[in-house]
């Protein structure tokens, strides 16, 4: 594989070893990384497979420092990451993990405890697409010589050869959501974190149906517009269509007055990563969202576009 096919590749870790490449390629391996491994790319999101493996090639020529590059992989998967402060949460390490097992200068010993530190059996407990990434590089790493499968100890050295930790099943929706409350229950099926802080502001009793539905339609978008790779977030655009069709009357007026109102305003300051969001919902979610556009602009303006030309 070339150097050019390789950094054009849209999986990581790569479906090969790393391809030949020189000091006269260092130049391009730089503007493409955007960064140390571990490092969002400005303005905040998430590395990008073409980044990611960028970093790789500079990591396992020893471009950045050996002990920066451990401590990133180290810090790659954190214990409770889930209830940190939003400012200290990790949401894509997987490139600081893989460039410390290719890197120079840190010892095949050292990449051994690393493996077992981030995927042995007292390392933190994770989500399944999580664990299945790190699975994946680990694999990846072992098959190409990057780590020595002779150092691992005995149940990490078994797993070269196991499957990939599958994905779990969707959780079964209301067939006939009813009301708010059963248009509620449909997002709280899908999006765990949604779920825990229902339940704790329903304990509390300051859970209020519309705001706390716009809020969460908020947060899904941003996590959309972020590159949020979760299996919750295609969830909720499912769970939305399945609440238009059908939900009763106020379940649907929750999903579209409560959470669509909300979300198209941000949508609309969004400009393309708006568009794109609008551009995944259902058909029936999209015809809703272009009522309420119409409803609001006048007739005929049924898109984020359209309204944003408007006079």
């Amino acid at each position: 594989m070339t150097l050019a096919s390789f950094l054009s590749t849209t999986t990581f870790p790569p479906p090969g070893p790393l391809p030949p490449h020189g000091d006269a390629d260092l130049p391009l391996l730089v503007r493409t990384a955007q960064g140390a491994p571990g490092e969002p790319v400005w303005p905040g999101l998430f590395p990008r497979p073409p980044a990611k493996l960028a970093r790789l090639l500079l990591s396992s020529r020893g471009y950045f420092p050996a002990a920066a590059v451990l401590a990133a992989a180290q810090n790659a998967y954190p214990t409770d990451a889930p209830r940190a402060p939003r400012a200290e949460r990790v949401y894509d390490a997987h490139d600081a993990f893989a460039c410390a097992l290719v890197h120079p200068g840190l010892a095949p010993t050292v990449r051994a405890e690393l493996v077992e530190a981030t995927m042995g059996a007292k390392a933190p407990s994770r989500g399944w697409r999580s664990r299945r990434k790190s699975f994946a590089i680990f694999r990846w790493a072992t098959k190409h010589g990057h780590v020595d499968r002779a150092l691992l100890s005995a149940p990490l050295a078994e797993r070269v050869d196991m499957a990939p930790p599958r994905a779990p099943k969707k959780p079964a929706l209301d067939p006939h959501p009813q009301g708010a409350r059963g248009a509620i229950a449909c997002f709280a099926a899908v999006w765990p974190r949604f779920r825990e802080r229902l339940e704790s502001e329903r304990r509390h009793e300051s859970w209020l149906d519309y705001t706390g539905i716009a809020d969460m339609g908020r947060r899904h978008m941003y996590a959309f517009t972020s590159g949020c790779k979760a299996p919750w977030v295609q969830d909720v655009f499912d769970a939305m269509e399945h609440v238009l069709v059908h939900g009763d009357d106020e379940a649907r007026n929750l999903v579209v007055v409560g959470l669509m109102e909300a979300v198209q305003t941000w949508a609309y300051r969004a400009g393309e990563a708006g568009n794109r969001y609008e551009a995944k919902l259902g058909p029936h979610s999209a015809k809703a969202w272009a009522d309420l556009i119409e409803g609001w602009t006048g007739e005929g303006i049924r898109t984020l576009d359209a309204w944003r030309s408007k006079a």
